[in-house]
């Protein structure tokens, strides 16, 4: 499909992308159109642009807080990492710490099982529990190590059909394995393959973190098996200076190279003109025009409400697009000293400690099902990150800065969303008084101040995240790839919109860090008929 005729008329004077909403998959968008020498215009409603990938001093002056995501982990496999291909490590400034794990699970009685990023390592500490299990992670890894590359390029392109990518794998050695696993629950996967509870425990608490839906759901094998293969092949990084670093080197390259990002600048309707965008309003009233595409970052729920003209059918099943089961509070705190947990000094060195006080699945299982029925337990559940170990920029000297995301439903049972602005401190005061027993110094005058982010005020900084779903939307199979987040969707074109296009969490590759702007840019490239071979090389 050609998106627009190479010899209509351009006006100089205006960008030929604008760009509505600059989280992080928008903002790689611009970088990579911006490179190949399109000029883009980055719209964003908020002050700070970077959408979940930002950093402020939300608590007292020096203290940098992750507002969101809090690590890089699917970007580590990128080309935009891997290649550079934007030059932010090498022109723009980023650059990253590397935690020895990744992954920690503290559990109720004090015991421990890490995740280190040197696989030898990480099995000596699974072989405490089983060995059997051990092995049996091993072998899971050198699986994950002959398909990660076909994975890592699948993310980072347009999707293929979905009956096109299950046919490739069909033809591949041992596709038909992988899509057997893809059909199959996280909870499928680890219980074929583990015998001991804590291991079992520690690795379907891990998958569950980056889904935030019940391990238990059908076709969410798969991640198990990513995120496993993933934390040795490409561990997590942690951006000097906060997550914030990654969106600032992507705007440093976008105005380096001639674009614009406009903060505290919300467009409020893309104006479809019988059947083709290209232009846009603000709240001002001001109408921009492009001269070739508009991307925009619109929730599948909202596609209706942001622009006319579209077919109902079409609204309809946008509006029937999954949310996660549930959601989360996040509390960041400024600290005088570090935290000393009592399982001892080896967590100082995981990017993300999790705590869980029932060191069963079935308390696991009965813990999510709770949440996606919108009950709060009393009993929290809680993943710990102190960035300050890794990067010391982050805080004064020899202070820290504390991240801590608990799980909760996006709208509770009794009072929906709203009653989040009634209840939010006093869940984070319990929050905190639950961690308090493993590590005694979250408490009192050593926490200086924090502050408090509920799924509601996750929705008000962001409509990507409906709910307080900072996925975007559930990563199920059949909302994955080329049927992301709908079939008609998962190109990133919008049927009667000519010349607009989606990006965001919601669309292909999915929620995260995944640098979903460069099969973005891709797809408007080729529909345009540039050539980008000297940048996109893969």
């Amino acid at each position: 499909m050609a998106l627009f005729r190479s010899k209509q008329a351009t006006n100089p004077d205006q960008p030929d992308v604008i760009i509505v909403g600059a989280g992080h998959n928008a903002l790689g968008a611009a970088a990579y159109l911006q490179r190949v020498g399109l000029k883009t215009l980055v719209l964003e409603r908020n002050a700070v642009a970077g959408g979940g990938v930002i950093s402020k001093e939300l608590t007292l002056p020096g203290f940098k807080h992750d507002c969101h995501a809090s690590g890089v982990v699917h970007l580590q496999g990128h080309p935009i990492l891997t290649a550079d291909e934007l030059e932010l490590k090498s022109r723009f400034g980023l650059e990253f710490a590397y935690p020895e794990a990744s992954y920690m699970t503290v559990f109720g009685d004090g015991d421990t099982l890490t995740c280190y990023a040197d696989l030898d390592r990480a099995c000596a500490d699974i072989a405490r529990y089983s060995e059997n299990d051990a092995v049996a992670y091993r072998e899971m890894v050198a699986y994950m190590d002959e398909i990660m590359p076909m994975i890592n390029m699948s993310m980072a392109r347009p999707p293929l059909p979905f009956a096109g990518f299950v046919g490739m794998l069909g033809q591949m050695p041992g596709g038909t394995d992988l899509l057997g696993a893809m059909m199959k629950s996280a909870y499928d996967i680890v219980e074929e393959r583990f015998e001991h509870p804590k291991v079992k425990l520690h690795l379907l608490k891990w998958v569950t973190e980056g889904l935030t839906c019940e391990f238990e759901h059908k076709t969410t094998g798969v991640a198990m098996l990513y995120l496993i293969g993933f934390s040795h092949s490409h561990p997590a990084g942690v951006p000097v200076g906060g997550m914030g670093a990654l969106s600032q080197s992507m705007i440093r390259c976008i105005e380096h190279y001639g674009g614009e990002v406009r903060t505290n600048t919300e467009v409020t309707r893309i104006i479809n003109d019988n059947g083709t965008v290209r232009s846009v309003e603000l709240a001002s009233g001001e109408i921009l025009t492009a001269n070739k595409a508009v991307i925009a970052n619109i929730h599948p729920h909202l596609l209706g409400d942001k622009i006319d003209g579209l077919d109902p059918t079409l609204i309809k099943r946008a509006k029937q697009v999954q949310l996660a089961d549930f959601s989360g509070i996040l509390i960041n705190c400024a600290l005088r000293e570090a935290p000393r947990w009592t399982s001892g000094t080896d967590a100082d060195s995981c990017l993300y400690i999790n705590v869980v006080e029932d060191c069963t699945v079935d308390g696991l299982r009965r813990y999510t099902d709770r949440l996606s029925l919108g009950e709060l337990p009393e009993q929290p559940v809680a993943v710990v990150s102190n960035h300050t170990n890794f990067d010391p920029t982050r805080a004064p000297d020899g202070q820290h800065t504390l991240y801590v995301f608990s799980w909760a439903p996006g709208a509770l049972a009794d009072g929906g969303m709203e009653r989040w602005d009634d209840i939010k401190e006093e869940r984070a005061d319990k929050v905190m008084e639950w961690l308090a027993q493993y590590a005694p110094n979250l408490s009192g005058d050593n926490i200086l101040a924090r502050h408090v982010d509920s799924p509601l005020d996750m929705v008000r900084h962001s409509p990507s995240f409906q709910r307080g779903d900072l996925t975007g939307s559930a990563m199920y199979l059949y909302q994955m790839m080329g049927m992301r987040p709908t079939p008609e969707l998962s190109n990133y074109r919008v049927p009667g919109a000519d010349g607009l296009y989606l990006c965001g969490p919601a669309m292909h590759p999915g929620g995260g860090i995944t640098g979903g702007g460069r099969p973005v840019a891709i797809r408007v490239l080729e529909d345009l008929g540039i050539d980008y071979s000297n940048i996109i090389r893969s």
